[in-house]
């Protein structure tokens, strides 16, 4: 049992969180920047909500459809070249997108570029990598992986909003795309060949106290599992739940009576609270564990909603601090619960690929998610039936952890 009580948590392994941590901003900071462009593209364009929101849709299904991809090409390249990818995708898309006068322009830049590069950067690399490094502590590892969701939405957000009032959304996008290339340089001087040899610990034989893998995982063997479409299902409908609010978060508190620099700030404040978020729940989930974790983060992000959705009927300062608050302690926290049982399910050498089966669920739940959201807004023209579209998809993606035994079992 004593190996139970050894940290996992050694100079080296804390440096590749770092890096992951990194990576994971650099995603979010290129392609969660977009709802500060809802306006300004509504308005040059005279597009409907629904157009707008369609890049955004399309570039979470093109990170989602990649994510198998990005497996692959980890498990066979490493994560020089995932990594590498992901920085140069986003950098010109950024670039290019500047330079877009038609709805495809947008499509093949932020959609289809800035999609690619948040899967190159994202969870898929970032949790097979800590699946190397990470076993028993996983948890908490990739709970302060993805807590760099919280920072990257932040600064896009934010950097982004300074950029548009001060330069227009055209400059303001070259910008971001010269600011992301640059950690191109971070790339070339990295020691790769031991990042990508894992730990050594893990790599010994295992102990008794710790399973050894009973099956070789491949995905065809995967995907004929509950196990894995459940979890799909968990990121699919969680994804729909939360990007619902999202994409219509800084114009709807502009449409309440905010200000744009004071929306999107506003709504870039939760970010801030992602991390503490995220590290409380891989803390919880060591303590009480990922179910009783995963429930609790699903009422949080349900209350969240409530009250966004109350901002138009009441006064601005309880609802919006209890909208950040609880917004953003719950976004993404299921993230690292979905891959610490996935990596506990299905660990092995394939475990980056069928990861990134798993995650499909996620891209395609951010894309429906953002698209109905913009849809439903354009044919009721009310934010109701909006927030009443994320909560039930919130219950729905709370059931797999209820409903399947294998999800269940890892879960406590």
């Amino acid at each position: 049992m004593s190996q139970s009580k050894k940290t996992e948590f050694v100079p080296i392994a804390i440096g590749v969180l770092m890096l992951c941590f990194l990576m994971g901003l650099v995603g979010r900071f290129a392609f969660e920047n977009f709802p500060n462009l809802v306006s300004p593209l509504g308005s040059e364009f005279q597009w409907p909500r629904g157009t707008v929101a369609s890049i955004y849709s399309i570039g979470a299904v093109i990170t989602g459809l990649t994510g198998p991809i990005v497996g692959i090409l980890f498990d066979r390249y490493g994560p020089r070249t995932v990594y590498g990818i992901g920085i140069l995708s986003a950098g010109l898309g950024l670039i290019f997108a500047s330079y877009a006068t038609n709805i495809w322009q947008f499509y093949m830049t932020i959609s289809l570029l800035v999609g690619f590069s948040a899967s190159c950067c994202g969870n898929v690399p970032n949790a097979a990598m800590a699946s190397r490094w990470f076993r028993a502590q996983i948890p908490l590892a990739l709970a302060i992986i993805y807590s760099s969701m919280g920072a990257g939405t932040l600064l896009g957000l934010s950097l982004s909003q300074i950029f548009i009032e001060n330069y227009g959304w055209r400059q303001a996008e070259l910008l971001l795309g010269f600011c992301v290339l640059s950690l191109l340089l971070v790339i070339l001087f990295l020691p790769w060949r031991r990042i990508t040899a894992g730990s050594t610990e893990l790599s010994r034989p295992q102990i008794a106290d710790v399973k050894k893998p009973e099956i070789e995982w491949t995905m065809s063997k995967a995907i004929r599992t509950w196990p894995f479409w459940g979890l799909a299902s968990v990121f699919f409908f969680t994804g729909n739940g939360m990007f619902s609010v999202v994409i219509q978060a800084v114009t709807y508190l502009i449409e309440v009576g905010f200000t744009p620099i004071e929306a999107s700030v506003n709504y870039g404040l939760s970010g801030l609270l992602i991390p503490v978020g995220m590290l409380g729940a891989g803390y919880l989930a060591l303590k009480i564990g990922l179910f009783k974790t995963a429930m609790l983060s699903y009422v949080i992000t349900i209350v969240a909603v409530v009250c966004i959705w109350l901002l138009d009927r009441s006064d601005h300062l309880i609802p919006l601090y209890g909208f950040i608050i609880f917004f953003g302690l719950s976004m993404g926290s299921r993230g690292p619960m979905i891959g610490s049982i996935s990596s506990l399910l299905f660990h092995g050498r394939n475990f980056g690929t069928i990861y990134g089966g798993i995650a499909v669920g996620g891209g395609f739940g951010m894309a429906s998610g953002s698209f109905f959201s913009g849809l439903i807004f354009d044919l009721t023209g009310s934010y109701d039936a909006v927030f009443t579209y994320s909560i039930v998809c919130l219950v729905v993606g709370a059931s797999p952890f209820i409903l399947i035994k294998e999800i269940r079992n890892q879960s406590w």
